[in-house]
């Protein structure tokens, strides 16, 4: 009889504890789909997080403030606001937007962000449409024509390979040199034929014209006269590939296709531009669109 007794409570304690166990699977599961539910609702609330960009970093060259300053508000009227770096080479501006603290910049040519992807391993992209292309010449104080240049002159040309190599293709266009034909983007070491025996020195672009009055000629882009107070015009020649060296602006490869980016490039080919390389530019700029 007492053991029948103790086999009961046995049994009773053992459907209590199945029971209990039941329940708090049962409240664990419960707690779970709630947690589920939750987390899926605040999903759907959360919904498209992408923001319309309100402001653009541009980064510009000090001999462009000007130029920025005439397309602002066309800028600003599609609804960003402007915050602009100025830098006083044609580096740090790259540097910038590579690092980050730049969404674009606005200043260089094709070629030249190319060569400077190339030399720092950095994946920046022109967009389109491209803004203007420079003119890029040979001037000289001492001379009037390419054919009054002596034997053994004196030619000043840019110290970055882009431009240099422009140089020499334009000093080549005129029958003055021969370049070796295997060489991408020569340099002054790659003259194949030097008949006339010129000496060739290089400098920054933006500094090469104070080199006038000690070389013969130099050859770089007709902006850099403007902005050292010289002409641009009365040139001895003009190199024929405005349209390869356009220049356009750059930003991270993640916002080539930006609509943004596309906005900005779009809004800025417009008259305000163009009167302002009529009248502070002196026609060394070509606007694209026109």
């Amino acid at each position: 009889m007492k053991r029948k007794f103790l086999c009961t409570i046995l049994a009773a304690a053992i459907a209590g504890v199945m029971l209990a166990g039941c329940g708090k699977s049962d409240a664990g599961s419960n707690t779970g789909n709630e947690t589920k539910s939750e987390s899926e609702s605040g999903a759907e609330e959360g919904g498209d997080s992408t923001e319309k960009k309100e402001v653009v970093k541009i980064g510009i060259r000090a001999d462009m403030v000007n130029q920025l300053e005439s397309v602002r508000a066309k800028i600003e009227g599609l609804g960003y606001k402007v915050e602009e770096s100025v830098f006083d080479d044609s580096v740090q501006p790259d540097v910038a937007l590579a690092e980050g603290s730049l969404d674009m910049n606005w200043y260089q040519h094709g070629p030249y962000l190319e060569s400077y992807n190339a030399e720092n391993g950095t994946d920046l992209v022109m967009i389109e449409p491209k803004t203007f292309y420079p003119l890029f010449a040979m001037y000289s104080d001492k001379w009037d024509s390419v054919d009054d240049l002596p034997d053994g002159a004196t030619i000043g040309l840019c110290n970055d390979a882009t431009n240099q190599a422009r140089g020499l293709n334009m000093l080549q266009s005129q029958g003055l040199i021969k370049l070796d034909e295997s060489v991408e983007v020569p340099t002054m070491y790659d003259v194949k034929e030097n008949p006339h025996n010129f000496e060739f020195i290089e400098a920054e672009m933006s500094v090469l014209p104070q080199s006038l009055g000690d070389a013969d000629a130099i050859c770089l882009a007709a902006g850099h006269m403007v902005n050292a107070g010289l002409s641009a015009e009365g040139y001895l020649c003009q190199s024929d590939d405005n349209d390869v060296y356009a220049v356009g602006f750059a930003v991270r490869s993640e916002d080539k296709d930006a609509e943004w980016a596309k906005e900005i490039a779009e809004a800025v080919q417009c008259d305000e531009l163009s009167e302002y390389f009529k009248t502070e530019k002196a026609g060394t700029q070509i606007p694209c669109w026109e």
